[in-house]
């Protein structure tokens, strides 16, 4: 079972370099400027930096959700059936947890790195903070108490890991009629939008109908052309600024307030 992890893991790393690559040349043919190299390194060096946390805590994580998952009062059998509904109930959890990352200050501290790329193109999607793994394994516990396995679980999020480096791409415009249901490269190209009009909108996973449900959806004008990154950009590529800055922000606040 390892070994064939690990060499899904290495058949995952091929396609997404080779992914890179052709955009990266696609780019440099059309002279698109969708790639700077110094952010394109910092972006590959966060998202390594995130696999290294994830590797060196999964077993603890595990450890911690198959605990838990005995004291479920119910166990759900793993069919068809089963997975679907974990699917939409993933998403849900999903949906809300990514919200709270935006609209709540702490939360944003630690998902804000993923944002301060003035960039968009696949090395975006690396770009993750690796903090967030803590509070996502916390955020979804009530679904182990539902009768969801630790392995459905890790499975079901699969799925929306490997779907999320399809968004962050400028290259693939739409998904034409399934745009209605799925989180396209255009809708997640407006949620990393900076301009006003684009701000908190489309927070969604695979799916974007939560974001319709919830009133956050926002679909991509051509009238307003996006623009990436945050309302007030950090200028840097060193990635200790990038991890921390909003952590700093925070304490200059905190500080400020209590000098007063």
């Amino acid at each position: 079972m390892t070994n064939s992890l690990h060499f899904s893991f290495y058949i995952f790393l091929g396609i997404y370099f080779s992914a890179v690559t052709l955009e990266i040349l696609y780019d440099r043919r059309n002279k698109l400027k969708l790639y700077n190299i110094k952010d394109c390194i910092v972006n590959i060096f966060l998202g390594l930096l995130t696999v290294l946390f994830r590797i060196l805590t999964k077993g603890i994580w595990i450890a911690i959700w198959t605990f838990l998952y005995q004291y479920s009062a119910i166990k759900l059998p793993e069919t068809l059936t089963t997975y679907l509904i974990l699917f939409f109930m993933n998403e849900f959890v999903y949906y809300w947890f990514h919200r709270l990352s935006h609209e709540k200050r702490f939360l944003w501290a630690i998902h804000v790195n993923h944002h301060s790329s003035e960039f968009f193109n696949f090395t975006t999607a690396a770009r993750t903070p690796f903090f967030n793994l803590i509070l996502h394994n916390v955020f979804w516990i009530p679904l182990l108490f539902l009768g969801f396995s630790p392995t459905m679980i890790f499975s079901v999020e699969t799925i929306g890991f490997l779907f999320s480096f399809i968004q962050h791409t400028q290259i693939i415009k739409n998904f034409s009629i399934f745009d209605l249901i799925l989180n396209s490269p255009s809708h997640h190209r407006v949620h990393h939008s900076s301009n006003p009009e684009y701000i908190n909108k489309n927070y969604g996973n695979v799916l974007i109908l939560f974001d319709r449900l919830f009133g956050t959806f926002q679909k991509e004008l051509k009238e307003i052309p996006i623009k990436y990154g945050l309302t007030k950009n950090i200028n840097s590529y060193n990635p200790l600024v990038i991890i921390f800055h909003e952590w700093i922000e925070i304490f200059k606040l905190k500080n400020k307030s209590v000098n007063n």
